[in-house]
């Protein structure tokens, strides 16, 4: 500190001269600090009033017109953005074509400098980039069954879990064989007759099977299934075994094995790992006592245009007995757009 206050009170030619050309640099250091603290603040508020811009156009993009998006880009952009028309800023929306498809907004501008004046830069260019994307969600299950099989009573539903977490069966489809006979059991809809369902409102999807041994559906039987000479029909009963079999959750799995093959009447589900080895995925084989990840929403569906097919097994084979194919319909969902960038 001596020193420089000792420096500071020298009077001397050089030293005048020296302290000349330091402040040159020094004022340019101070001045660099100061304005590219300006610059951040500047850039940070322009981030904010993009990210909010395009999350505004995304919630209107259909995917094919730009100019009701940009638009209202334009008018939020001012709404939150002091002087907008005066300050030059460029703005470019564009859109990727993806599936969703995604609104891109890039913002540039310069800034004014203050001390790095006497470095010679009279402006700081100020840039941000924010991407949206706007949200697709499936409205439709259309069910087009392929192959059933075996003697086991079998049901496919859909279940949707609501906003508020409430459950319900949205679509089903199902075979039934009270003679228990090998491919004498009928399905519902018809095998190569496809059936379209309507999904309402939906935050999450998974599909169930239920499967009953003895051939008739829950509730029901056919006490001379094994008559030949009687008429092969299922009736409703109260009997305890014609019930489903709730199966407990956190089991290992081969305790969990063990239940289902105690069970009379079971219910699997894809979003629960120890029963996720009974369904397969476009033509794959099952695997056997396996414990798998549970398939989420994405991978059982797509609002792609893509076909899906299904296979379930209801036993433990590697083929499965129940095929169908599965296209789902889409729609846009502008409650639900994020940014992605």
């Amino acid at each position: 500190m001596k020193k420089i206050r000792n420096f500071l009170k020298d009077r001397s030619g050089a030293t005048a001269v020296t302290f000349a050309l330091l402040l040159v640099p020094m004022v340019g250091m101070t001045g660099l600090a100061v304005d590219y603290t300006r610059a951040s603040s500047d850039r940070s508020q322009l981030q904010n009033a993009a990210d909010a811009a395009v999350l505004s156009g995304a919630e209107i993009y259909d995917g094919k017109d730009l100019k009701p998006v940009n638009a209202r880009i334009l008018e939020s952009l001012r709404a939150n953005v002091a002087d907008y028309d005066a300050r030059g800023i460029i703005k470019n929306v564009t859109a990727i074509e993806s599936i969703p498809p995604q609104i891109v907004l890039t913002l540039s501008t310069s800034m004014g400098t203050t001390f790095m004046k006497v470095l010679n830069q009279d402006t700081i260019n100020v840039a941000v980039k924010a991407v949206a994307s706007s949200a697709i969600s499936p409205t439709e299950a259309t069910f087009n069954i392929t192959k059933v099989k075996g003697i086991y009573y079998k049901k496919i539903s859909m279940i949707a879990v609501r906003k508020d977490g409430t459950e319900h069966e949205v679509a089903s489809i199902e075979y039934t064989n009270p003679q228990q006979v090998d491919g004498q059991g009928t399905s519902k809809p018809e095998v190569n007759k496809a059936q379209t369902f309507a999904l309402g409102e939906v935050s999450e999807l998974y599909f169930t099977m239920i499967v009953k041994k003895e051939g008739c559906p829950i509730g029901y039987v056919n006490p001379k299934n094994r008559d030949g000479s009687l008429q092969k029909k299922c009736v409703a009963t109260t009997n305890s075994r014609e019930q489903l079999t709730n199966i407990p959750e956190n089991l290992t799995f081969s305790d969990y094995s063990k239940r289902l093959n105690s069970a009379h009447a079971f219910l699997v589900k894809s979003n629960r790992r120890y029963d996720a080895w009974r369904l397969a995925l476009n033509g794959a084989t099952t695997t056997t006592a396996e414990e798998k990840d549970a398939f989420v929403m994405d991978d059982l569906m797509n609002c792609k245009g893509e076909k899906e097919h299904h296979g379930w097994e209801d036993g433990g084979g590697t083929d499965p007995d129940f095929e169908y194919d599965l296209t789902t319909g889409c729609t846009y969902d502008f409650s639900k757009v994020m940014l992605t960038q």
